[in-house]
This record gives C-alpha cells, structure tokens and sequence, in this order.
C-alpha cells in the first residue's frame, strides 16, 4: 500500500462548521482487496464531494481469533472506537473516520462473526461482543476512550459503559437500538424480518435465501434503500467496497449462524425495557445521542425517550435522515460530534 505525503484540507460543514479533513494524492487499493478493486482513487459525493476516502491498512489482533480493524492516526489524547450495526462491518465509517481523526486515534473494527473477522467458534449475542470488544480495548487502546456505536454497535456500547464504567471518556449512540416504548413502531418489514428470525430453522432459511437471492451490489443497494431516505448520498465506492466485501465472504459458512444469534440478542434486548434502562442508567461519562428522524428500524420515539430518561445526555435528531446518519449525513454527524466533544470532554 502506498500513501502520499498527507494534504489538509478545510470543508465548509453543517451551519458554517469547518471541520478539518485528511486527503491522500495517492491511494492504492491492490494491496487491501483483489483485483475487482483497481481504482487509487475513491469518490465522493455530498459533504466531502471530490475528497478520497482514507482507506488505511487492514490489520488484526488475535482475540481468541482474529478481529479486523482499521486505524486512523490522530492526536494521542482520546481513542475513538467505531462499532458497527447487524450484518455491518468496519465499511459503514469510511466516510466520517478520516474527518474524525481530527479530534484523536480512530479505530473502527469488525466485531467477531462479521466483516473480516471469522467466527472462528466465537459467540456473536451482544453480550458475548461486549466482551470481545473490552479485550479489543484493552490490546489497542491507552488512555481515554470514546466508543460511537451504530445500532447494535450502540446497544454494545452501552453494554460496555454499563459493565465498565470507568473506563469511556464518552460515548456516541448512533440510532443505536432502544428499549421498545410507546410511541413509534419500525417499519413492517423490519418487525416482520426480525419476528422471523427467532424462529428456530426459518430465521436461519431467510437470512441464508435472501444472500443467495440476488448479487451483492444488487443486495447492498436494496439494504442502503431500506437504511436511508436518500440512497444516493452513500457515494458509489462506497456502495462497491461493501459489495466486494459480501462477494469474497458470502459463502462462510459461519456468517449465518452468527447474523441470527446476534439479531436474537437484539430482539431480546429491545423487548425487556428493564435490561436496557438498567444499563443506561449505569452509565457516567457523557452521552450524545444522533438519530434519524426518518429511521426506518428504530424510530426517533425511542431515542427520544431514551432522552428523557437521562437528561445529562445530548440528542441530536436530525431531520431527512434514516438509520446510518454517519454514511447518509457525515458532515452533519461529524459537526454534531465535534461540537459535544468540544463542549463535553474538553
């Protein structure tokens, strides 16, 4: 892999915010992925239109197994860790962690059983990757910690705040998952999906049906239509990068078992309100809650009420965006952060 002297570059953000942004003359990307990855050059679109994605070197750290990630350098004083949601990867932070890195290290990694990260005989239920995710901290990380967590990536988030503590300078739920409460109910096909996969047999038939159904672009572009109000603000490379990542790994057979135990995991949290609320309220560092009005999987009624359970945390709920704001809205994400980081950890 080969890297140009970096050239910083300042981009105008959400209300007049100029957020500070990393962009590489050169990138070449053989190194990382196979051949069906030849460009040196990412695109992007909307917020940061013509900057390259920072796409730095894979690497792993044996956690009973292999876990992927990837490192952004940045100022020593604070860590940030990006958790992603069920079915995710590493992938959906591409477009805030070079940004991010303006503020301190980044670290964004495949939790066991998805992404590059094999099962290898690992347990996938959120519990089991609070625990992977604390060894992970403690073989990477030095020092004060931020964990930002997209949907279930936030519930494990709050799971690690609740079981430790001490440990997280922050954290930064991003429609995360919530306890279920009055007031909004996911779309139909998402109560419908996740009915179905606590269903002994059949959960495991439709997640297996419905990767062999169509070609993984086709199913990473159907999956960011039900994931956004406006598809085409996740850049096109973007949209290839996931799509080569489901080609090369679609057919372990490993990936399955560990989707559905996890989605188990999350039906069970979310349907025991108690559970959930007995671990946000043992949180004590500060909390900045982004979500999607328009979030499809888990509506802005629970993020909401989460809100008004613990009043010291920031929300942030942003008009026209769904269930991944740091993918459909990085520059208002990022802004939102920089601002809480700037107001509540500095």
């Amino acid at each position: 892999m080969v890297w140009a002297t970096p050239e910083k570059v300042k981009l105008s953000g959400c209300e007049g915010l100029v957020t500070r942004f990393t962009r590489c003359k050169t990138l070449r990307l053989a190194a990382i992925f196979p051949a069906a990855l030849s460009r040196t050059r990412l695109r992007t679109r909307n917020y940061a239109a013509g900057v390259a994605i920072d796409l730095p070197t894979l690497r792993t750290v044996d956690i009973d197994g292999p876990i992927a990630y990837r490192e952004w350098e940045g100022p020593a004083d604070t860590t940030f860790v990006l958790l992603h949601g069920l079915g995710g990867s590493h992938l959906s932070w591409l477009q805030v962690a070079p940004g991010l890195s303006g503020l301190g290290r980044v670290l964004a990694l495949d939790l066991p059983g998805f992404g590059r990260s094999p099962r290898a005989g690992r347990r996938t239920r959120m519990m089991d990757a609070r625990r992977w995710l604390a060894r992970f901290l403690d073989e990477t990380t030095e020092g004060p910690v931020v964990l930002a967590g997209n949907s279930m990536g936030g519930g494990i988030a709050v799971l690690e705040g609740a079981m430790e503590p001490e440990r997280l300078a922050g954290i930064v739920l991003t429609s995360s998952i919530f306890p279920f409460t009055r007031g909004g109910w996911p779309h139909p096909l998402v109560l419908a999906s996740f009915a179905a996969y606590d269903v002994p047999r059949l959960g495991e038939s439709i997640v297996k049906t419905r990767r062999a159904a169509v070609d993984p672009e086709t199913f990473v572009r159907l999956g960011v239509r039900m994931l956004t109000v406006d598809p085409s603000t996740v850049p096109d490379d973007v949209i290839e990068l996931h799509a080569q990542l489901i080609a090369d790994l679609r057919d372990q057979p490993e990936s399955t078992d560990a989707f559905i135990d996890a989605a188990r995991s999350i039906n069970a949290y979310v349907s025991t309100p108690g559970v959930g609320h007995r671990a946000m309220g043992n949180i004590r560092c500060p909390v900045l809650v982004i979500h999607g009005r328009r979030d499809r999987f888990v509506p802005v009624a629970f993020a909401q009420s989460a809100l008004a359970h613990y009043p010291a945390w920031r929300g942030r709920l942003l008009a026209g965006v769904g269930h991944v704001p740091q993918m459909e809205a990085p520059g208002r994400w990022l802004g939102e952060l920089a601002d809480w980081y700037g107001t509540a950890l500095r």
